[in-house]
């Protein structure tokens, strides 16, 4: 790596660098609210100071030459653990941590244990050192002896080079004690096949290449090998949680099962975790999740953590003498100079940075623990508290402190032996976004600012409302962001706060208008009746002449401010409201700026254009800043290698990854290009830049090696080919810089010409405008303008044409343009080389003329009629100062025809051919390309495009400075910059080479998902960014300790999204993150899907069935018409029933060790294993269903469109559209033949059967969806589907979304039919019918016919239901657009989706479980659990439609599954042309949905709360269960119900794949549901204790009044801002009761309570009602029936238990007469007869005096008692 490097430089340039960034755009007018901004970015409100975390150290013990010597382990084990050991060095013996020695001793007990701690602590040596010294004690050869399981292959790659160092150097090739293969699916088949013929000692494997050797019949000789199996390694356990956990959890018990090892000794490894309550309980604790991952007992003394110690002596800091000591240290001008490991150790200041930021002793164990992490600078720092104690300046603190941490990685200062800094440590800086300013609505003096949202002034009576604000971006003047309401209770006018950036309708709406306030004292709007002063301050297009004078025209009217008086609560003010202000309600979009006077012409700019905030950048272009400066200062870091020049970049969305690096690499290339362009501008000095030379001098200014940029890079090209690569270049630079000339400029990432660094010039227009001769007899206008004058309008004209792209230049055309695709995909790489399905830009040409009617004219030429926008500029007034007389429309068209044909006279303009006249008669224009002169400007004045601005009264040019100087200084030394992603959506063979060139630092930026969170070998890093907060401390460890490993300094960069609440919650609270402690996961085996396919798994392998790699193999595809039936070899394997008696025997055997589980299960009978088996061939079979459908709907398209292709009566242009059609349908074919034989593709079989549930899913996500996307063409790549989610799916796959993946966006324009609906003949697609309660939202499927009227949940009458539902299913995808750095989220069109419900049935019953809540006797609320229940998620269509679009749902064409366009909302973010739609007439409108099973919990409170109150209690309960969990914000879903509007009941489900078993664990612990309570009290800012209100966190200076986004508000609840309030004395007084309330879950689907008082009302005898009461008392499980009468023995239970169904549990309560000897003969026939049919009997004597032995033998019935007496377990 070299030398250590100041990361706190390399910090505090990072953030500079991105203050610049976001200041450039920020543009202020008024004083106040400057310098309000100012101060808060100066105290860091967006980048606050920065987290050190010292790297503890830990306690060493014993050598591994001392165990060898006490015979703890074998002696070559003394040869083999050495550190520093090579071929001519045996090196030195390795010295244990403590917790290393721990876990050998561990070992030895044969007893499974687990190590949890942290990051570097050598954890993967405590399982290494027991297998091989059992290895070497028993003998190599001997089989597989151990298996070590990785979440991912790039930890067993890591582990493969650790093993390689300790196993093999020092030893012969070959020669090796102990035998080790890495099989996780990289290996060839060659390897494979070794490696099973010659089984190894340890497997490093992966869990989902652990569940293929159990299942594949081709692994059978690994399982034969592995007999007896010894060691079973977790390593990460921490990461098993969830369906993923669970599946790992089976995993464990079948691999015990299937190598027959019934002494299997298991061992886990995990970052350190911590739960409640004390050491012993968190031991406990962790000891009771490894036993359910493990099936094994481990034992808390088992659970291994980790011993700290310290490097420097401990002291007492307070001690006086100490701090003179350090007083005297500190103030001596000679301490920087210590030097020597032990000298440095013991200084002073050492010992207090240790103390302050490295260890502390735990008050109750006296043990080492960390630090919580604080910050060096800042009030609360480090340097504070030095200053604080030894009474010196503050600054010279922060200066040693820092010195010091530097100091530590001087060799001089580094340990003797190790070579290790005695303070290693990381620096974690967290970064916001931007939002904007609020402001009250009062006099500028006056008005309360903040730049925190919420939405009260805070600390009064809520009697001033909050506005954002936003800013005119030419002149910076403020304005209140509002819609205008008609209040429906008065009838009165009100103005609310409005987020920027909601899309305003055209339409003037008299019950709300969204617009802006205008205030301005100086400067106000004129009242009505100042008619000039309005005709002054409006634009002039807006004029016309009356015979009373100028006036406003009527089609303006409406837009004209109007002046009104508001007073600071919204409301419209009366004339005694002394508190109102004047201001001016600016209606509708921002047309004109009333305080400057810039007006916006053209009807098409958005308002983001016109107006800012202080968000103007995104999360991609922060990422993309942040990743630029880490890369550009770790170059300039002389103390660090190449190897070290690069940033790892997280996310947890691929798509996010994917549209991060095309984000990335685009700023960098046009960054690049422009300043070559400048610099090229700037040596030619004042002469410019001319057509013949720009594109050799552009290039020849990039000074970019040929390997950049050249296929083959640098070596073995020939002279000739070195021209012809440079030739390509050069085309393809001209390309780009013209087309970078084109108008739509980007707002964030501005052009030179914007910035002022581009002037383009024209030749000989000074001569043309003097030349009076040419223009005498043209319009008086014209023939009477000054020469200045003519020569403004010659070049706004061409500036216009230019900036539309009408230039004639060669490289514009579309055939040249179409030969430069071909060379530069001949000659150039990537980025450079164009791509020709990105709809590559041509020439247009302006035509003088109105637009023809659409499908006669080229989308993008230019028509500049006299209503256009050049004819409207012509007649401005102030274009003509020297024409009194106003010009009319014909005018202006005729002087611009004029002026036409002026500049062709110039050699400026030329005529285009006659074929590309559009009107007969009216000729085309472009601009001549050998006319302009390229010049550099200075970069002190960007005028605004007057065209389609006003310029008013002030100067409003404005250069964005980083711009300035980004393209001047900084973008100079882009070369050699990209990125890439690294997702699973991308092969593996290109994940391997960029993690290769990533880790020789030849790839600077890497964008991943958390494939890189564990184990890739990349080498030496030194910095890490996070473009999101992670979603729990393990993964912010993981991902943070992949910088710094080794030992070296770090920088860890978070982005914090503003809108994230989980981002907000971390942002506010970085300790929690950064050093928070891991939870231990959380598992439910009780999932029946999940059980289901481990048992189909133990089939497969029982049968030894092989699928090979297709699913070809799997099903009769043979023939044009191919039957698609199960192949009869597997068909019958799986019906077979001495292979199913088999199978049953061994999973029953691993079904044994979860009874536990099972018992509590309402879907689990005895009977159930027989049912799963016998089942399994239907479920086989209709698991093939979705490629079945695939397969046809592909075969389908190609017979027709080949049947096109073969019509000779078709169109040429029918044909190549089915052409295009055919091909793709081929190309899917081969898709789902899996030709490629791609393991890790979806229709690979077993991880196709693993999606559909069949087989275990692990991570795969169940019954997905997929999008085909096609490949791109010129460049490579292959064409692929790409799966999500159904949940995911119905948005993100939803009608004209879009999809980010390689550097592109996608668009879903067509769904695949299934193959019934694919028909020349007739409409055959499948709908749907359901009803949705409109009380509780639960949903009722139903046929016409069927008369459902009544819910059959709640019991109220159902209504009209929704048809023509449309299951969602797969898609395909069209390339929309090439990812540029104008994007900064995801595009997400946004749909109006409604959710439902249906419980899982089992025996034809609803199945859930009912629980209530109480404080004290008051129930607060009923809770039901619904295990396995159906979620549906309807889409009824776009979210912003248009008001007259009532119909729910989408427009489909059932010919060719392409989506119809929908509402112009949408269709501005659609980016295909209307012709390319190919829509027919078979449409009808549809409603898409899916459904998917998952656990939910419905909560009502037992008092109806209003609307805010319930929208308040939803985000408090989400945010806490999230808190308290430690889920994602993805992972807990909360939807009202029934719907939005009125909302009666919570809806809370796990999103997470198979759940986490959350919110089973609120119904079944008891004091769950409190302590999420007083988590959610918190998030609200009340003390969850005294419930005191806090106000806010410690780092706010404000008070949030009634929601913020620390507390209530995100992105996902949006919708609900305006009515959260966490002030609702409804919602305190409930969250209250609710911190200390008693959950009481019932065994049935009914409140407890209930449940009980109706057993009472049934119960015989008082002996009975006694022995319920004692049930009920103990807490335990109460009976399902009372007095039941069974049949089949002719007798009536006195009680009757259904937990498991079968065998049913008969309970009797035996009185004195069942002493009766013929009783006695009665009971006993009867207990026989009820044994006949599965019924146990349990009998209660009332002689016995303790009831509760009788219990204790039952605890799968009655549930646990404790052992004081009472209560269930």
């Amino acid at each position: 790596m070299g030398g250590a490097f100041n990361v706190f430089t390399v910090r505090d340039r990072l953030i500079h660098d991105f203050k610049d960034y976001v200041s450039g755009f920020i543009h202020i007018h008024d004083d106040r609210i400057r310098t309000r901004v100012q101060d808060e970015f100066e105290r860091g409100l967006l980048w606050p100071d920065p987290l050190i975390q010292l790297n503890p150290s830990y306690e060493q013990t014993k050598s591994i030459d001392d165990l060898t010597k006490e015979g703890l382990l074998h002696s070559e084990c003394s040869r083999i653990f050495r550190r520093d050991k090579t071929a001519y060095d045996r090196g030195k013996s390795l010295i244990l941590f403590k917790h290393q020695e721990e876990a050998i001793q561990a070992a030895r007990t044969g007893q499974s244990y687990v190590l949890t701690t942290g990051t570097g602590s050598g954890k993967s040596l405590a399982f290494i050192i027991p297998i091989v010294d059992h290895v070497l004690k028993n003998g190599s050869g001997q089989g597989i002896q151990a298996i070590i399981v990785y979440p991912m292959n790039a930890l067993a790659n890591s582990q493969m080079q650790e093993l390689s160092r300790y196993l093999k150097e020092g030893y012969p090739e070959g020669g090796e004690p102990v035998t080790f293969r890495r099989y996780t699916g990289q290996e060839g088949p060659g390897e494979r096949e070794e490696i099973k013929q010659n089984p190894p000692d340890i497997l490093l494997t992966n869990y989902v290449m652990l569940e293929l050797i159990l299942t594949r019949a081709r692994e059978e000789a690994l399982v034969r090998a592995g007999r007896d199996l010894r060691f079973l390694v977790l390593d990460e356990m921490h990461t098993y949680r969830g369906r993923q956990g669970a599946d790992v959890a089976m995993l464990v018990r079948r691999v015990r099962e299937a190598f027959q090892a019934p002494s299997l000794q298991c061992i886990g490894t995990s970052a350190t975790m911590a739960s409640e309550g004390g050491s012993e309980e968190q031991r406990a604790k962790v000891a009771e999740v490894a036993s359910l991952l493990f099936g094994d007992r481990v034992a808390p003394e088992h659970v291994i953590g980790e011993t700290l110690c310290r490097i420097t002596p401990e002291a007492d800091l307070e001690d006086p003498e100490f701090v003179e000591k350090l007083k005297h240290r500190l103030s001596q001008p000679v301490w920087r100079s210590v030097t020597g490991y032990e000298s440095f150790r013991t200084d002073p200041l050492s010992i207090w940075i240790e103390s302050t930021l490295g260890v502390r002793q735990e008050s109750e164990t006296g043990r080492l623990i960390r630090q919580t992490p604080i910050s060096i600078t800042g009030p609360k720092g480090a340097a504070s508290r030095l200053a604080e104690l030894v009474g010196l300046d503050e600054d010279l603190c922060r200066e040693a402190i820092q010195d010091q941490l530097a100091a530590s990685y001087d060799p001089a200062n580094m340990h003797p032996e190790t070579k290790a800094a005695p303070f290693a440590f990381k620096l974690h800086q967290m970064i916001s976004r931007g939002d904007t300013v609020y402001a009250s609505l009062e006099s500028p003096e006056d008005r309360h600012i903040t730049l925190r949202g919420q939405r009260y002034v805070p600390g009064e009576d809520r009697s001033r409302l909050l506005y954002p604000l936003v800013f005119c971006r030419e002149c910076g003047h403020e304005y209140y962001s509002v819609t205008r309401i008609r209040e429906a209770a008065t009838g009165g006018l009100a103005y609310r706060p409005r987020a920027f950036g909601d899309i305003i309708d055209d339409d003037h709406d008299e019950t709300m208008l969204a617009g802006y306030l205008y205030v301005d004292f100086e400067k106000p709007w004129p009242a009505p009746d100042q008619t000039q002063e309005i005709v002054m301050r409006v634009p002039d297009n807006w004029i016309e002449e009356s015979k009373y004078g100028p006036r406003v025209k009527r089609y303006y009217q409406d837009r004209v401010p109007q002046v009104v008086r508001v007073r600071p609560d919204g409301e419209l003010a009366k004339l005694a409201d002394q508190d109102a202000i004047a201001c001016a309600f600016v209606p509708g979009k921002f047309a004109f700026c009333p305080y400057c006077g810039i007006a916006y012409t053209s009807g098409r700019a958005g308002e983001y254009g016109k107006l800012s905030t202080l968000a103007t950048e995104g999360r991609s272009s922060a990422t993309t800043i942040i990743s630029l400066s880490a890369i550009q200062s770790l170059r300039s870091c002389a103390e660090l290698d190449q190897s070290t020049h690069k940033l790892l970049s997280f996310t947890d969305n691929r798509q996010d990854a994917s549209l991060q690096a095309g984000h990335f690499n685009d700023f960098v290339q046009v960054g690049l290009l422009r300043s070559g362009l400048y610099r090229a501008m700037e040596e030619a000095g004042d002469k410019g830049l001319t057509h013949d030379i720009l594109p050799k001098r552009a290039l020849d200014a990039l000074d970019l090696p040929l390997r950049a940029y050249a296929q083959g890079g640098d070596a073995g090209l020939a002279y000739q080919e070195v021209v012809q690569v440079r030739k390509a270049m050069e085309d393809v630079l001209e390309y780009r810089l013209y087309c970078d000339l084109e108008r739509g400029w980007r707002i964030t990432s501005p052009n030179l010409e914007q910035c002022d660094l581009l002037r383009i010039e024209y030749m000989g227009i000074d001569e043309l405008c003097t030349d009076e001769a040419i223009w005498r007899g043209k319009h008086p206008a014209l023939e009477t303008a000054s020469p200045e004058t003519r020569k403004d309008l010659c070049i706004v004209l061409l500036d216009y044409m230019r900036r539309g792209l009408a230039v004639n230049a060669q490289c514009l055309d579309p055939e040249y343009t179409n030969s430069i695709v071909r060379r530069s995909n001949q000659h150039l790489v990537e980025p450079w080389a164009l791509e020709s399905d990105y709809g590559l830009v041509s020439a247009t040409a302006l035509f003088p003329s109105p637009r023809p009617k659409q499908g006669q004219y080229r989308g993008n030429d230019l028509y500049a009629s006299g209503r256009g926008l050049y004819c409207r500029y012509v007649r401005r007034k102030r274009t003509f100062p020297d024409y009194p007389q106003e010009l009319t429309l014909d005018e202006s068209e005729g002087i611009l025809r004029e002026l036409l044909q002026l500049l062709r006279y110039g050699g400026l303009v030329i005529e285009v051919p006659e074929y590309r006249r559009q009107v007969e008669g009216i000729p085309g224009y472009q601009v001549k390309a050998s006319g302009m002169i390229w010049k550099a400007g200075d970069g002190t004045s960007s005028m605004p495009d007057p065209l389609r601005t006003w310029p008013g009264i002030r100067d409003t040019g404005r250069v964005n400075p980083f711009f300035l100087q980004h393209y001047t200084a900084k973008a100079r030394n882009f070369q050699a910059i990209e990125s890439r992603e690294h997702t699973a959506q991308v092969s593996a063979d290109l994940r391997i080479d960029r993690e290769t060139r990533f880790r020789k630092g030849e790839l600077p930026v890497l964008y991943c998902s958390p494939t890189m969170e564990l184990g890739v070998d990349i080498s030496d890093l030194a910095a890490v960014n996070m473009r999101n907060v992670p979603p729990t401390p393990a993964n912010y460890a993981q991902r943070s300790g992949r910088a710094g490993r080794g030992g070296q300094p770090a920088l860890v960069v978070t982005y914090c999204s503003t809108f994230s609440s989980h981002d907000q919650y971390f942002f506010r609270r970085p300790q929690e993150m950064v050093a928070g402690a891991v939870l231990p996961p959380r598992i439910e085996l009780a999932n029946e899907d999940l059980i289901r396919a481990h048992v189909h798994a133990m089939l497969l392998s029982e049968a030894k069935i092989s699928f090979d790699s297709s699913m070809t193999a799997v099903l009769n595809v043979t023939g044009s018409e191919p039957t698609l039936a199960v192949n009869e070899s597997i068909a019958s394997a799986l019906r077979d029933p001495v292979i199913l008696a088999q199978t049953k025997a061994a999973a029953q055997r691993v079904l044994n060790s979860l009874q536990e589980h099972l018992q509590r299960a309402d879907w689990y009978t005895e009977r159930w294993l027989d049912d799963c088996l016998n089942q399994a061939y239907v479920s086989f079979d209709r698991a093939c269903n979705r490629w079945r459908d695939l397969f046809r709907s592909a075969n389908a398209q190609a017979k027709i469109n080949y049947a096109i292709q073969m019509d000779m009566s078709r169109s040429p242009r029918d044909k190549d559209r089915a052409k295009k059609l055919f091909d793709e349908a081929m190309y899917q074919r081969r898709l789902l033949g899996n030709e490629g034989k791609y393991e890790d593709s979806d229709f690979y079989p077993y991880r196709y059967f693993a999606s559909e549930g069949f087989l275990p899913g692990y991570n795969f996500p169940r019954l997905p969806l997929s999008a085909y996307v096609p490949g791109r063409r010129g460049v490579g790549g292959r064409s692929e589907y790409i799966s999500r989610p159904r949940f995911l799916a119905i948005s993100e796959f939803g009608p004209r979304a879009f999809i980010y993946h390689e550097g592109t966006r996608y668009q879903i324009r067509k769904v695949i039919l299934p193959p019934q609906a694919i028909s020349e003949d007739e409409l055959r697609l499948a709908l749907d019918s359901v009803k949705q309660c409109s009380a509780c939202g639960y949903i009722h499927r139903f046929v016409d016919g069927d008369d459902i009227n009544i819910c059959g949940h709640c019991g109220e009458k159902l209504g009209y239901g929704f048809r023509n539902l449309f299951r969602m299913v797969n898609v395909v995808t069209e390339r929309a657009a090439r990812i540029n750095c104008d994007e900064e989220e995801r595009q997400r069109v946004g749909y109006d989706v409604r959710v439902g419900f249906r419980f899982a049935e089992v025996g034809g019953r609803p199945s859930f479980r009912v629980a209530q809540v109480f404080s004290g006797d008051e129930e607060l609320a009923t809770v039901t659990y619904g295990p396995a229940s159906t979620i549906s998620k309807i889409n009824l269509g776009w979210l912003q439609r248009k008001k007259d679009e009532h119909l729910p749902g989408f427009e489909l064409d059932c010919e060719t599954g392409r989506w119809a366009r929908g509402s112009s909302t949408v269709e501005r973010e659609d980016e295909s042309s209307p012709d390319s739609d190919g829509l027919t007439d078979s449409r009808i409108r549809v409603i898409p949905y899916v459904e998917d099973t998952k656990n939910c919990l419905i909560f009502q409170p037992s008092r109806r709360l209003d609307e805010a109150g319930m929208a308040t209690l939803q985000a408090a309960l989400k945010q806490a269960i999230q808190v308290k969990y430690q889920l994602e914000d993805s992972e807990l879903a909360a939807e009202p119900l029934p719907s939005r509007d009125d909302r009666r009941l919570l809806l809370f489900y796990e999103a997470a794949e198979g759940g986490a078993g959350v919110l089973r664990n609120l119904i079944d612990d008891p004091n769950a549901l409190s302590e999420v309570a007083r988590a959610a009290l918190s998030v609200c800012h009340y003390d969850p204790d005294t419930l005191e209100d806090l106000d806010a966190q410690a780092t706010q200076d404000e008070k949030c009044e009634a929601a913020c986004y620390d507390c209530l508000m995100s992105y996902s609840n949006q919708m609900d801002h305006a009515i959260l309030d966490r002030k609702l004395e409804a919602i305190l007084d409930f969250l209250g009761k609710l911190k200390n309330a008693r959950v009481e879950a019932s065994s049935v689907a009914r409140p407890r309570g209930e449940h009980l008082e109706a057993l009472l009302a049934r119960c015989d005898s008082d002996l009975e009602r006694r022995w319920l009461r004692f049930i009920a008392d103990n807490d335990l499980r109460l009976p399902t029936e009372a007095q039941k009468y069974l049949p089949e023995a002719n007798t009536r239970v006195d009680f009757y238990y259904e937990i498991d169904k079968a065998p049913a549990v008969a309970i009797y309560i035996d009185g004195p007469s069942h002493q009766v000897a013929d009783r006695v003969r009665i009971d006993k026939a009867q207990e026989m007869a009820l044994a006949q049919f599965g019924t146990m009997v349990i009998r209660f004597d009332y002689l016995d005096d303790d009831w509760g032995q009788t219990v204790a033998q039952y605890p799968n019935v009655f549930g646990k008692m404790d052992s004081d007496g009472g209560g269930a377990q």
